[in-house]
């Protein structure tokens, strides 16, 4: 049995008089275990996709959200507020494009994971130890001092660190990360990805990789699900679409990929009306 299940999942969102279908009845799996990386440009429905998977998304009118989605056999759509704060940060967490607006910059790094930690685990008596161990887990150096760091006081490789360290603080089973190398640059979005290959491999957990960039899926995830204007246009085995990618989206979206030492040649434009 899958560990997420999405069924003809359409997304609209409505204002005034005005709607627009983001996303236009996807449906995919993602097994216990596995990785999967939904890959589209900006706009596409990756985002809002993966925020639905735990009724992120604002409530109607202002966004109308229909389809199933399946968790470890469960229904999302059908659980109560009460019952899906559970399932939130303990079963599926999540690791945000921006930590420099997603962390707050009002409380300490380590009173925030330690929020996470004590709602989940109200019994943990340790739960400044728990922090320690997260940030010494993904890296950060004197994990005991940062602990009582604030966000500001941090560099954005240590703060997207830190977003790591607080959702893997109470041990999901789903891990999804909405493009948490796009704000880094290129050698700290290295570290981060092999951090999270490790920390993946370490935990045995299922991972959601939301990014643009195919260039960093290969290392990361198995498969891959290709997003366009709302729709999957592709999906497969990550060497199988990158080697042999069948969709003209797609082979746009591998050439924008810089090659060392490849030969500088203009990008073919993409004729959307055909598509």
């Amino acid at each position: 049995m899958s560990l997420l299940e999405v069924k003809n999942l359409k997304i609209t969102f409505s204002a005034r008089d005005t709607s627009t279908e983001a996303v236009k009845g996807i449906s995919f799996r993602l097994g216990e275990n596995e990785s999967v990386a939904i890959v589209g440009e900006s706009g596409s429905g990756k985002t809002v996709t993966a925020m639905s998977l735990t009724r992120l998304l604002p409530p109607p009118p202002a966004c109308k959200v229909s389809g199933e989605i399946s968790f470890d056999g469960t229904n999302i759509g059908s659980m109560s507020e009460k019952d899906l704060r559970k399932i939130r940060g303990r079963q599926i967490a999540y690791i945000f494009q921006e930590p420099s607006t997603s962390l707050n910059p009002v409380f300490t790094v380590g009173y925030q994971i330690a929020e996470a930690i004590r709602l989940h685990f109200p019994e943990e008596k340790n739960v400044r130890e728990k922090v320690v161990e997260s940030l010494r887990e993904v890296g950060i150096l004197e994990p005991q001092k940062r602990c009582d760091s604030y966000p500001y006081e941090l560099s954005g490789g240590m703060q997207q660190r830190a977003m790591i360290a607080m959702a893997l603080a109470c041990k999901p089973r789903l891990l999804v990360a909405d493009e948490p190398t796009t704000a880094l640059d290129v050698t700290i979005q290295k570290q981060i990805i092999d951090l999270l290959k490790s920390v993946r491999q370490k935990r045995r957990m299922s991972l959601l990789l939301i990014t643009h960039n195919f260039g960093i899926i290969s290392e990361l995830c198995e498969r891959v699900i290709v997003m366009f204007r709302g729709n999957i246009v592709e999906e497969g085995a990550c060497r199988d679409v990158l080697h042999n990618p069948r969709h003209p989206y797609t082979r746009a979206l591998i050439n924008c990929i810089p090659r060392l030492g490849a030969r500088g040649r203009k990008l073919e434009p993409i004729d959307y009306d055909k598509l």
